[in-house]
């Protein structure tokens, strides 16, 4: 009985020491940034240090890490947020604000090496967010960011669809496989070249909260996702192509019946809007 108490406690211990290295683990790839909402790195420090000397230069890797992840987060298009930085004042101050809201989530010494490693986060969303920096950027895009300025989809009524038997209160696009890529400023265009969906058409307050949606990787995801914002009946749209890497067009029909949906339920000012990646 010892024998088998003694394997169960190595066993825990181990499953301990597992879960506490995955809580270390990096997000940094985008699609798993924009996913989880948050930009995860490891800073970790050369051996041969004192406790308080390891921590701290562990730390500081792990702030130019972050740096780092954040300036090729794409804004829209191809342009990436070090771009940004480089032709907007405001973007560049916007940025620095926002890494200052960087929340060391794990940190560990290690005596016997005499080495740290430091885990910090930053939040896309949410308070002392990306967005909450830049929400008034992405909402009124300066001209050095070369945010095409589109009209916006109105239906015709020609070309009006019969009316859904049921009221949409979600939105779901599924993207996958079409080259899409998840942005601080993504965007849905009807097949005509109008706008259904960008940061200007979400509230303040939405936009940080909620960016311009969610991203997941299958429906059953999103709509779970969807119904924790409320949402229990969401529409699903496939884009028919992706243009310039972080607009999903869809069909005029499809983008008709969002805005009638739009018009009853108010999905696209909430953000009540996930793409299946």
């Amino acid at each position: 009985m010892k024998r088998i108490a003694a394997i169960v406690v190595c066993v825990l211990m181990l499953a301990s020491t597992a879960m506490a290295q995955g809580d270390l683990q990096s997000v940094t790839a985008p699609n798993m940034v924009f996913e989880n909402g948050y930009i995860q790195v490891v800073g970790e420090s050369e051996a041969g240090q004192s406790r308080y000397r390891a921590k701290t230069a562990a730390k500081v890797i792990a702030q130019a890490n972050l740096l780092s992840v954040v300036k090729g987060v794409t804004i829209a298009g191809t342009t990436t947020v070090q771009e940004g930085m480089l032709v907007d004042a405001d973007i560049k101050t916007a940025v620095g604000g926002f890494l200052q809201g960087a929340m060391v989530v794990d940190e560990q010494f290690f005596p016997g090496e005499g080495y740290a490693r430091v885990v910090m986060r930053l939040n896309l969303r949410g308070e002392s967010s990306l967005y909450n920096s830049m929400a008034s950027t992405l909402q009124q895009p300066p001209a050095a960011l070369k945010v095409e300025k589109l009209p916006e989809f109105k239906p015709q009524a020609a070309a009006a669809p019969a009316p859904q038997p049921v009221t949409y209160d979600g939105l779901i696009i599924v993207v996958e496989g079409t080259g899409f890529k998840p942005a601080l400023a993504n965007r849905i265009i009807a097949e005509n070249q109008n706008i259904l969906f960008e940061p200007s058409k979400v509230s303040p307050q939405m936009l940080i909260e909620r960016g311009c949606g969610g991203y997941t990787t299958t429906e059953i995801k999103a709509k779970t996702l969807l119904q924790s914002w409320g949402s229990t009946s969401p529409l699903v749209v496939k884009c028919v192509k992706v243009q310039k890497g972080t607009e999903a067009v869809v069909s005029v029909q499809d983008a008709t019946v969002i805005f009638e949906q739009d018009q009853k339920s108010n999905i696209l000012s909430q953000a009540k809007v996930v793409f299946v990646l």
